[in-house]
C-alpha cells in the first residue's frame, strides 16, 4: 500500500504535459490581452530563436554528436533507474519538460509561417532531439498501441502510446530538413564579398555620437510604452578622416528606421557601411509607437502606396524636429564641437544627399525628401534607398511633393520575396510615383529601379529574403550580397559626386543601374548560382504579374 501511495496518479503525466505546453504561452497571452499585437507578444521568442540559431550555425555537426549522446543517455537512465520508487515522479517532471519542448516547437513553426520562412532549420532539429530524449525516459516501445489488461483495453496506457507515436512522427518531421546540414553534406552559400563593393566597411573607421532633439509637446504626450523610455536622438556617424588628407566636403546620408526598431544598434551595420566610405550618416530616431486621438478607432485604408494612419502626423512632426536639429548641430557655421573635432575643416554638404528608410521609415522618407528639397539639399546629387517599404501618408501635407525631384535623382526600391510584413505593391507604387515625379514629367528610364530579392533554399544556411534582412541582428550572407553591396556602391557614388571624381562616379552609377552586375548573388559551394535579383525599371508595367496587379488598387480616398 505504501508503495502505491508514493506513485503519482495515472493522470499526472497528462496534466504535467499540459502545464508545460501552456507555460511559454502565458506571457504572450497576457500581452495580447493588454492590446499588443501578435508580433510584439512573441517578439522575445523571436529574438531568442535568432540568437540560438546563429550560435548553432557555427557548429551544425555537433548537434548530431550531442544528440546521439543525449539519446544514449536517456536509454541508460531508463534502464538503470526505472525500477526506483521515485521514477514515477521523475516521469511527471519529464512530461512537463516534454510539453515545454513541444510548445517551443509549435511557437517556432507559427513564427516560421509568419516571419522565419524556413531560415531557421537547426533549432527545430534541436527541439526534436530533446523531445526524443524525454520520450525515451517516459515511454517504452510505441507499438502496439492498444494495451490490454485482463482482456480489456487500458485507456490511459493506450492513449500514451498514441501520443508517443504522434510525438515521434513530429520529431522526425522537425529533424529531416536539418539532416543534410547536421551531417555536413549541404551546400554552403558563397562567402561575403572579399573585395570591391560589399566587402568590409572601408577605407575609414567611423565614430558615432548621439544628439537628443526637442520632441514636440503634442508628440511626447502620446508616445506608447514600447518606446516611452527612449531619449529620442539623432545618431551622427562620421568617418575618421586622415588629418593630412581631409576632403573639403563629404555628403550627407539620412536613415529612417522601421516600426518598433528606433535603435541605432539595429541599423549600425547599414550606417557603418555608408560612413566608412566617407559619408556623414544621420540616423533619425523617431517615435513609431504613438497613440494620437482616433488612432484606435479609424477605419484603415491602404492602397496605391498610401495609408490613412493618423499616426503619420506625430511621426512626421518628430522627424521634422530631428531634421531641424541636425541642420543646427551639423550643417551650420556653429556646428557641434564633436563634429568639428572629428572632421576638422571638412564640411558636411547636404547638396549631395542620400535618403534611405526601412519599412515604415521608407514610407516616411517621402516627406523627408520633400522637406530636404525645400531646404535646397540634394541639388548636386540625390540617391533614394527604400528598403522593404511600407506606405506613406495619404494626407496632402505629409505625402511629400515629388515634382521638384532633380533630373539627377537615382534610387533603389528593394522588395524581398519572403517579406510577410508588407505588400510588394507599396514599393511598386513608390517607384511609379518617383519616376513620374507626381505626374509632372518622368525621370530618365532606369534611374530609379525596383529590385526583387529572391530567396534560395538549396543549401545551408538557406538564404531567405525576409522583411528584416536590412537589420544588423539578421545580417546574413543574403544581406551581404543583396543589400550591403548596394549600400557600399551607393556611398561610393555619393562620395565621388561630392569630390568631383567623375570616373569613380560613372563606374558606381553603372554598377548601381546595370542588371548584369547588380543582380549576381554568387554561387553555392557546389557551383550552382544563387538565385539572382530581378531588376525592373517600370515594375508596374513590365514586372511580374504580381507587381502588375498592383495597378488595380483603385481605392477611393475620402
Amino acid at each position: 500500500m505504501e508503495e502505491e501511495t508514493n506513485n503519482p496518479p495515472k493522470w499526472a503525466n497528462f496534466l504535467a504535459f499540459f502545464m508545460g505546453f501552456i507555460f511559454l504561452f502565458l506571457s504572450p497571452i497576457y500581452q495580447l490581452s493588454q492590446g499588443e499585437d501578435a508580433g510584439d507578444a512573441f517578439w522575445d521568442h523571436a529574438l531568442r530563436s535568432l540568437d540560438w540559431t546563429f550560435m548553432l550555425r557555427n557548429f551544425p555537426p555537433i548537434i548530431f554528436f550531442l544528440g546521439a549522446a543525449l539519446l544514449v543517455s536517456g536509454v541508460i537512465l531508463k534502464n538503470s533507474y526505472s525500477n526506483e520508487k521515485w521514477w514515477g515522479w521523475f516521469r511527471v517532471a519529464a512530461s512537463f519538460f516534454l510539453g515545454l519542448a513541444f510548445s517551443m516547437a509549435v511557437i517556432h513553426q507559427l513564427m516560421d509561417v509568419a516571419y522565419f520562412r524556413g531560415a531557421f532549420i537547426l533549432l527545430p532539429a534541436v527541439y526534436s532531439i530533446l523531445m526524443m530524449f524525454l520520450l525515451i525516459l517516459l515511454c517504452g516501445k510505441p507499438l502496439p498501441i492498444l494495451q490490454r489488461a485482463d482482456g480489456k483495453i487500458e485507456f490511459i496506457k493506450s492513449s500514451e502510446k498514441v501520443l508517443q507515436l504522434i510525438a515521434i512522427v513530429v520529431c522526425v518531421w522537425l529533424f529531416v530538413p536539418a539532416a543534410p546540414a547536421i551531417l555536413g553534406v549541404a551546400a554552403a552559400p558563397p562567402d561575403p564579398p572579399q573585395e570591391g563593393y560589399g566587402s568590409a566597411p572601408s577605407p575609414y573607421s567611423v565614430s558615432t555620437n548621439s544628439f537628443a532633439y526637442p520632441m514636440p509637446d503634442n508628440v511626447s504626450s502620446i508616445i506608447g510604452n514600447i518606446e516611452g523610455d527612449i531619449d529620442f536622438s539623432v545618431y551622427v556617424t562620421l568617418p575618421n578622416l586622415p588629418e593630412n588628407d581631409r576632403p573639403e566636403r563629404i555628403p550627407l546620408a539620412i536613415i529612417l528606421h522601421g516600426f518598433g526598431n528606433p535603435y541605432w544598434e539595429t541599423y549600425v551595420d547599414w550606417g557603418t557601411q555608408l560612413s566608412a566610405k566617407g559619408m556623414a550618416v544621420a540616423f533619425v530616431q523617431y517615435p513609431s509607437d504613438v497613440h494620437p486621438e482616433g488612432g484606435d478607432t479609424f477605419s484603415l485604408i491602404e492602397a496605391q502606396g498610401m495609408s490613412n494612419h493618423p499616426q503619420h502626423f506625430p511621426r512626421s512632426a518628430a522627424i521634422a524636429s530631428a531634421i531641424s536639429h541636425l541642420d543646427n548641430i551639423a550643417l551650420s557655421e556653429n556646428r557641434n564641437d564633436w563634429i568639428n573635432e572629428t572632421l576638422g575643416n571638412t564640411m558636411i554638404d547636404p547638396s549631395n544627399l542620400w535618403i534611405g528608410g526601412h519599412s515604415l521609415g521608407a514610407g516616411l522618407s517621402f516627406r523627408t525628401i520633400d522637406e530636404s528639397l525645400e531646404r535646397g539639399w540634394g541639388s548636386e546629387s540625390l540617391f533614394i534607398a527604400l528598403e522593404a517599404p511600407y506606405a506613406h501618408s495619404v494626407d496632402s501635407q505629409l505625402r511629400g511633393d515629388m515634382s521638384p525631384l532633380p533630373n539627377h535623382t537615382m534610387g533603389h526600391i528593394a522588395i524581398s520575396e519572403d517579406d510577410t510584413s508588407v505588400s510588394p505593391c507599396y514599393g511598386v507604387w513608390h517607384q511609379n510615383r518617383i519616376n513620374s515625379r507626381d505626374g509632372t514629367g518622368n525621370l530618365d528610364s532606369g534611374q530609379v529601379i525596383v529590385l526583387k530579392i529572391n530567396s534560395d533554399r538549396r543549401g545551408f544556411p538557406p538564404l531567405i529574403a525576409s522583411h528584416y534582412m536590412q537589420t544588423s541582428q539578421v545580417h546574413d550572407i543574403i544581406a551581404d550580397w543583396s543589400f550591403y553591396r548596394r549600400a557600399d556602391a551607393q556611398a561610393d557614388y555619393m562620395v565621388a559626386m561630392t569630390s568631383g571624381d567623375n570616373e569613380t562616379a560613372d563606374n558606381a552609377r553603372t554598377y548601381l543601374m546595370d542588371s548584369s552586375s547588380l543582380s549576381y548573388m554568387g554561387e553555392w559551394s557546389n557551383g550552382v548560382a544563387v538565385n539572382e535579383m530581378e531588376i525592373y525599371g517600370d515594375a508596374m508595367h513590365t514586372g511580374p504579374q504580381e507587381y502588375q496587379d498592383c495597378s488595380s488598387e483603385v481605392e477611393e480616398w475620402n
